[in-house]
């Protein structure tokens, strides 16, 4: 019997298990592996842009336990590689063309849940109706959103950081850009991190290619938190590094 997390981006322990872009570096891999994690590579789903096409945070959403929320065009497939799970099909299907791409991509940390509540699919938000729903015009939310704990995150949005403050909630503010998304101008903070444990964040970079990587840093050990880089060079949006087990 497989032990999931009770809560969704916050592990308690280790993690055995993430879920992360199937085109991700060898080099992630193997330090990932390196650390006794194993890696559960995601399916393309071809109705939503390349760029994006394998990120976990487009199309599957963890609720928290052996719980899992999919895109229809990726239910099938994790339905048969999540073992021991209770995985939900979702109602909205995918298409490329923002915002009907985003329905699944809410960033969910301890009380809270940040999304777009109008394009977030119905599934989601009634799971949620007793959590406080941050509700932000970035529908890219979890993307954009780095969790580091139950209380405190990373974004380089405006819109998301000032929302986030008006409910108590610690943010550090970065510069946009410097991080890598093949076939896009640039890629997103919480799509290139994830916890994987309670007080390590992996991050698929190295900091010093951000100008904001030692606040990054900082901020992290503020709150208990250490940062594993996962790979050298430019930090690379892989749609988020989904601790699972």
């Amino acid at each position: 019997m497989y032990k999931y997390f009770k809560h969704q981006n916050i592990p308690n322990k280790c993690a055995k298990c993430v879920i992360i872009d199937f085109r991700s570096d060898s080099d992630t891999i193997h330090n990932l592996n390196e650390l006794g994690i194993d890696v559960i590579p995601t399916i393309p789903v071809h109705c939503i842009q390349n760029a994006v096409c394998g990120h976990a945070d487009m199309m599957l959403h963890h609720i928290g336990e052996n719980r899992f929320i999919a895109a229809p065009e990726a239910y099938t497939y994790y339905k048969s590689v999540l073992p021991d799970s209770e995985v939900i099909q979702g109602s909205k299907q995918l298409s490329p063309d923002y915002p009907n791409d985003i329905a699944y991509n809410c960033a969910v940390f301890g009380d809270y849940v940040i999304c777009s509540t109008a394009y977030t699919a119905n599934e989601l938000l009634k799971e949620y109706r007793n959590k406080t729903i941050i509700n932000v015009k970035q529908g890219y939310a979890k993307c954009s959103t780095c969790i580091v704990s139950e209380n405190a995150v990373i974004t380089a949005d405006e819109g998301i950081a000032a929302e986030c403050r008006k409910h108590g909630i610690d943010v550090l503010k970065i510069v946009p850009g410097y991080i890598e998304l093949p076939e896009m101008n640039y890629g997103f903070i919480g799509g290139s991190t994830g916890l994987i444990s309670n007080d390590v964040l992996a991050i698929n970079g190295e900091l010093k290619t951000h100008p904001d990587g030692e606040s990054i840093r900082n901020f992290c050990r503020s709150h208990g938190v250490n940062v594993y880089e996962l790979k050298k060079g430019l930090i690379k949006d892989i749609g988020s590094i989904m601790a699972i087990f």
